[in-house]
């Protein structure tokens, strides 16, 4: 009898362990990004997203940007740097639109945590 109980109860722990539902696969957080649109005087946009890796991400937009609209949804901050010097600095949950004086070719930008060494 007791051997028959045993039995049925592997059965049973066997059935409901195969009847289960997978293993869902882990979850992994993609990085964030940020998205800077640039604007000429003639209202041409180009919208640039930038990994939040710090790597180095040109534009490849060689018109002069009169204003930026910068959406920082990542959790780092960003630059964003200009061929007459501007430095366009963005912080985690920045929704802004900037002027950009003098008017100039904005060359690229980083994000991610920066250093101080």
């Amino acid at each position: 009898m007791f051997t028959k109980a045993i039995a049925a109860f592997t059965l049973v722990a066997f059935s409901a362990t195969s009847l289960a539902a997978p293993a869902s696969a882990p979850v992994t957080q993609s990085n964030p990004v940020v998205t800077i649109t640039l604007i000429d005087a003639t209202q041409h946009h180009w919208p640039i997203t930038v990994p939040s890796t710090q790597t180095w991400t040109p534009t490849n937009v060689a018109e002069s940007i009169s204003h930026v609209h910068v959406e920082n949804t990542g959790y780092v901050p960003c630059a964003f740097f200009g061929v007459d010097g501007t430095v366009i600095v963005s912080f985690p949950g920045d929704v802004k639109d900037l002027d950009v004086g003098p008017p100039q070719t904005i060359v690229g930008g980083i994000c991610g945590p920066f250093r101080h060494e």
